[in-house]
C-alpha cells in the first residue's frame, strides 16, 4: 500500500464589513465556490458537496478524482470540512484499492476592523499499486505522489485567498442593500 500526505495551512485577514463573515461562512456554497471552480462542483445537497477534479497522470496512471466533501457550518467561527466518499474514474483497479481522507478546519476570531481566519487542512491517500508500478521504487512513488497532494491544496490555499474576501465583500454590499428598502419602508415619517 502507498501512503502519501499533504497538508496546507492558511492565515488570512479580511477587513470587516456591514455584515459579519461568520454570517457569510454559513453558506457552504458561498465557500465551496471560492475554494474551486463552480463548474467543477455539484451541489449534493445543503451541505455535501461533489468536487470533479482535473485529470491528471501519475507515472504511467491517468486518473480523474471525484470527491464528495460535507461542509460543517454549525458551530459560530468556526467551521470544518470532511471527505466522505471518493471515486477515481480512469482505472478500476485504482479505484477499488484507493481510500482518501480530506480534512480541514477554519477558525474566525473577530477584530475591530478585521477578522482572522486561521485553518488547516491534511489530505491522505492510500492505495494498492497496480502490477505496472510495482517495480517502482517506492520512495520515487512517495515523492511525485505527495508532490501532487501538495499541489492540488496549494491550489485551493491559492484561491481562497483571492476569492474569499472579494466575493464576501460582494456579499456584504449585496445583503446590505437588499436589507435598505425594508429598513425604510418600516420607517414612520417624521
Amino acid at each position: 500500500m502507498l501512503r502519501l500526505f499533504a497538508k496546507q495551512t492558511v492565515e488570512m485577514r479580511v477587513p470587516r464589513q456591514s455584515v459579519p463573515i461568520h454570517h457569510y461562512l454559513k453558506q457552504p456554497r458561498r465557500l465551496v465556490h471560492a475554494l474551486m471552480n463552480p463548474a467543477q462542483v455539484e451541489e449534493i445537497s445543503q451541505d455535501t458537496f461533489r468536487f470533479h477534479l482535473r485529470g491528471f497522470q501519475f507515472l504511467m496512471l491517468k486518473i480523474q478524482p471525484v470527491v464528495d466533501l460535507r461542509i460543517d457550518v454549525s458551530k459560530d467561527h468556526f467551521l470544518t470540512v470532511q471527505s466522505v466518499r471518493c471515486k477515481i474514474y480512469g482505472n478500476d483497479f485504482v479505484d477499488r484499492q484507493f481510500h482518501l481522507n480530506l480534512s480541514g478546519e477554519l477558525r474566525l476570531k473577530d477584530r475591530a476592523t478585521v477578522t482572522d481566519l486561521n485553518g488547516d487542512v491534511n489530505l491522505a491517500i492510500a492505495v494498492a499499486l497496480p502490477p505496472i508500478l510495482k517495480m517502482t521504487p517506492h520512495p520515487i512513488l512517495e515523492t511525485t505522489g505527495n508532490q501532487i497532494l501538495k499541489g492540488v491544496l496549494t491550489t485551493m490555499k491559492q484561491r481562497l485567498l483571492r476569492q474569499l474576501a472579494v466575493d464576501y465583500k460582494r456579499w456584504s454590499q449585496q445583503q446590505s442593500t437588499a436589507a435598505s428598502p425594508n429598513l425604510k419602508l418600516d420607517q414612520k415619517p417624521a
